[in-house]
């Protein structure tokens, strides 16, 4: 029997005329500052507005065609990238706020984890591959991870692992049960599931073909502890170490095992998530204020081969923004003033560019000497890098 898809979560059209007509709505909240020099394109265009400001937190991702794809205000937005141009190629509404990354599978297709508590499977385009999976509401810090066989891995906002197969399909059960919540996107990695719980432990998750999975770190052996919840995303190194960030302000590297392999205290709070560079370097950002102080941010780099600092940027606001790296080794990140950051690695900064709205999504590098953060007011801003 086929399901009926409500009217709020059909896709609007993204016809040219569409999309013209609705830039010319005014939102008279929005700060009126001059385009930095190096801007290159906004979706959506200036004084359109999206609806409430929830905030554009997630990455920009990228298929193998070259077409972008973004959440912003409620929609999951494809931009096409051609003749060194942007335009907007179709838009998926689902009518609420997508808190996390937008997720690529085997197949093409692109999942979202909606405010409406749907999981959305949307092809290239633009159309519902299946009709929304009902997995309950969203947790602010998780998005979907999508694994070499097309299943969709939701973490819940009721605790534990949630498996949607490549057609839709979840089990009534969660397929790793647990009281903790997963409040961050995990990694895959060798056939593993692995995720922070807020309860201060990596959870290693076998995904094995049965219907439940298992947990293959021994907690009581203290594999995998940490000390306070985990929210940023979590890494693995080219040696297999697992590289955690966690709300304890330290930085971890865990063998394969779960054994503690190194850790690194950091001179702040960590707000975002770590990056590598091609170097095994990490990257990562602070807020650095003290209670009832002016907010205060650094970038900070870890050095791959021994785990201490390197060096540290500073920063007017604090930055919860993901940085990203570029194929020269320079690092854009974004902090909560609406300041995006171009450093050196050596730690100089080469450029900066003032924006509307605090930024504190993760970036992206989209196209050759571009790169693309989400602000705070619901838009996506590309600017020319290196």
């Amino acid at each position: 029997m086929e399901v009926p898809i409500p009217k709020e979560q059909r896709r609007r059209s993204a016809a040219p005329q569409a999309v013209k007509e609705e830039s010319t709505k005014q939102t008279p909240d929005r700060p009126t500052i001059p385009k930095p020099e190096r801007f290159e394109f906004m979706y959506p265009e200036e004084g359109s507005g999206a609806g409430p400001h929830a905030g554009a937190r997630g990455r920009t991702i990228i298929d193998d065609e070259g077409r972008l794809y973004a959440c912003v205000g409620g929609r999951l937005v494809a931009i096409r990238y051609e003749n060194e141009k942007f335009s907007v190629d179709w838009i998926y509404s689902t009518d609420s706020h997508i808190p996390g990354n937008p997720a690529l599978g085997p197949d093409g297709n692109i999942r979202v984890h909606a405010g409406d508590g749907s999981l959305h499977c949307i092809t290239r385009d633009g159309r519902q591959a299946w009709a929304p999976a009902r997995v309950g509401e969203p947790l602010g810090w998780s998005s979907p991870l999508v694994d070499a066989k097309g299943n969709t891995w939701i973490c819940s906002y009721l605790g534990g692992l949630l498996k949607i197969n490549d057609e839709g399909q979840t089990s009534d059960q969660p397929y790793f049960r647990t009281r903790q919540k997963f409040d961050s996107t995990g990694v895959i990695h060798q056939g593993v599931f692995y995720v922070g719980g807020e309860d201060g432990f990596i959870y290693a998750i076998e995904m094995a073909s049965g219907r439940r999975g298992r947990n293959v770190w021994d907690h009581n052996k203290g594999a995998g502890k940490t000390d306070w919840f985990i929210n940023s995303q979590l890494l693995t190194g080219g040696d297999g170490t697992l590289i955690v960030a966690s709300r304890d302000d330290c930085l971890y590297g865990f063998q394969p095992g779960g054994e503690l392999a190194w850790k690194t205290e950091m001179p702040g709070q960590i707000l975002a998530s770590p990056v590598l560079d091609a170097r095994g370097d990490i990257y990562l950002g602070l807020n650095c204020a003290a209670r009832d102080t002016t907010e205060q941010g650094r970038l900070v780099c870890v050095r791959g081969n021994s785990h201490k600092i390197a060096w540290q940027f500073a920063t007017a606001a604090a930055i919860e923004s993901t940085p990203v790296v570029d194929g020269d080794g320079v690092v854009y990140v974004g902090d909560n003033s609406g300041l995006v950051h171009a450093v050196d690695r050596d730690g100089a900064e080469q450029w900066q560019a003032q924006l509307a709205a605090p930024v504190r999504s993760a970036g992206a590098i989209i196209a050759p000497g571009r790169v693309a953060f989400g602000l705070d007011d619901d838009t996506l801003i590309v600017l020319k890098c290196s």
